[in-house]
């Protein structure tokens, strides 16, 4: 279905086409079925069918950048045929055209539990940045550690204020000399004007919105490894999270990734516009598979416990407090809110954290959240009801009683009457990985060695290594106030042009 034509990282795809209902010989002259049409040369000029699969056997350039791609995609034209074979299939939309359920979301639901889904998210924002300065640019302008990812890697981020308070959670593939950044439902704007306010002529970056280029659809469910194989794209199977390969799909690019935004097993494909209603066509129509809408999408984010911008990130909370230790490092140096969440770890002070609700009746998002005692916990965030009859919600509580850390999981809890048990999301994180952990732990042995040598030295006054330090210290603060004067220079002259224009105009 997706043949190989490029991708990089240690899961690169090297998956082939499957066999054809009937036999065909490559490389000859002639084939031995009337059915399939071959050149002299032997290729195959047919597409071969084996079910609903369609592959496209010409053969594809074998290496292609992920960043040139995607410079050289041309919206379409029409951009109805995904839409139109999403009606078909019972989807009923938004005014903004996003499938809100396709009339079948008790079969939806179980088919994540049981078989597989595909989400169409490509309502997703999609943003690329280029040139030689985007790693450091976004390693500063958010909380992971970018500064040297390996092509075809992949990883969480979140988007903070100064002070460190959650704005968005996206996810990073780097691959070719590009980042592509996918960025929450709604947030796509708010994210790339807050990027491009930060992007100075000096660092060079360039920022562009390919969201309206391509389409994006995510396989879930415990069956999401067979469809992938069955669409020939098997080789990104069990790979890391973030692990991305560039396939083609009848000539076009489609990018496949490890991860399908929620816990459990699932895969990404961002395919271009022009081949997605195809490409939808070929997952939805395996056996067991079901469309998903974003009605669907919320009841599985409640269920799996991934925050959504507006309701658990917001300025109200920091990561540590929504779970996202996996998407922050605590070793990465100067970012943006970088101070407050090492601070925040360090002193062990997150003082109320995400939790998930099993409630026995319905709540509302805002209700409190109480212990037996009647103690205030919290608040509820968000709040589904299952086709099953389920009441899931998730909310922000105390964790911390005089100084001391609490566990919450299965404390009983009351809810606007109703009684609940906390419970552990899936896709939450309360600890950064163990690498990390390693490193911060050296680096504090390392200080409480410092601290007993100097009291040893005494007046011995600074060592060699010490003034060497001084000085280095010393030269990295003169390099950061000439880069602040370089950056107010290159404001300064954007202002000055910009009022000569408007005096030009006047």
């Amino acid at each position: 279905m997706i043949a190989v034509v490029g991708g990089s990282g240690a899961a690169a795809c090297r998956a082939t086409p499957p066999a054809a209902a009937h036999p065909v010989t490559v490389g000859s002259s002639r084939c031995s079925s009337k059915s399939h049409d071959c050149s002299r040369s032997g290729a195959v000029q047919q597409p071969l069918r084996r079910g609903h699969v369609l592959i496209a056997a010409a053969a594809q350039p074998p290496n292609i950048d992920l960043d040139a791609l995607l410079g050289e995609l041309e919206a379409p034209e029409i951009d109805a045929d995904l839409a139109t074979l999403q009606a078909e299939q019972g989807a009923v939309f938004d005014d903004a055209g996003v499938v809100v359920h396709y009339k079948n979301d008790s079969r939806a639901m179980h088919a994540l539990e049981h078989t597989a889904v595909v989400a169409d998210r490509s309502h997703w924002g999609r943003l690329r940045l280029s040139g030689e300065g985007r790693l450091a640019f976004l390693h500063g302008q958010s909380t992971a550690d970018i500064q040297a990812p390996q092509p075809g890697s992949g990883c969480d981020t979140v988007f903070v204020t100064a002070q460190a308070r959650t704005i968005d959670l996206a996810t990073v593939l780097a691959q070719g000399s590009g980042l592509l950044v996918l960025v929450s439902p709604g947030m796509k704007q708010q994210v790339a004007e807050r990027l491009d306010k930060h992007i100075f002529p000096g660092d060079q970056v360039q920022l562009m919105d390919v969201s309206s280029k391509t389409s994006m659809f995510s396989v879930l469910g415990p069956q999401a490894d067979a469809v992938m194989q069955q669409m020939q794209a098997g080789g990104i199977c069990g790979a890391p999270y973030g692990t991305h390969t560039l396939l083609s799909f009848r000539g076009k690019p489609v990018i496949v990734v490890s991860g399908g935004g929620l816990s459990g097993p699932g895969y990404t494909l961002i395919a271009d516009e022009s081949v997605a209603a195809d490409v939808w066509r070929a997952l939805t129509s395996q056996e067991g598979v079901e469309p998903f809408g974003a009605d669907c999408w919320e009841m599985a984010r409640v269920l799996a416990g991934r925050p959504k911008a507006g309701a658990e990130l917001t300025e109200d909370y920091n990561p540590l407090e929504a779970g996202l230790y996996h998407a922050c490092s605590v070793t990465k140096g100067c970012s943006i809110g970088q101070e407050t969440i090492n601070k925040v770890h360090n002193l062990s002070a997150v003082k109320q954290q995400l939790w998930g609700l099993e409630m026995e009746a319905p709540c509302t998002v805002g209700d409190t959240v109480e212990a037996p005692d009647g103690t205030k916990l919290g608040k509820v965030t968000s709040y589904i009801d299952t086709p099953s009859g389920q009441h899931r919600a998730l909310a922000y509580l105390k964790c911390k009683v005089q100084g001391q850390q609490l566990d919450l999981e299965g404390l009983r809890v009351t809810v606007a009457g109703a009684r609940g048990t906390v419970v552990a999301p899936p896709f939450l994180t309360r600890s950064f990985p163990e690498q990390q952990q390693a490193t911060t732990a050296g680096a504090a042995a390392a200080g409480d060695a410092a601290g007993s040598g100097a009291s040893a030295a005494g007046a011995a006054g600074p060592s060699e290594a010490e003034l060497a330090a001084q000085q280095a210290q010393q030269e990295k603060e003169a390099a950061e106030e000439q880069r602040r004067a370089e950056k107010l220079a290159a404001m300064q002259a954007r202002l000055a042009a910009f009022q000569e224009q408007q005096q030009a105009d006047a």
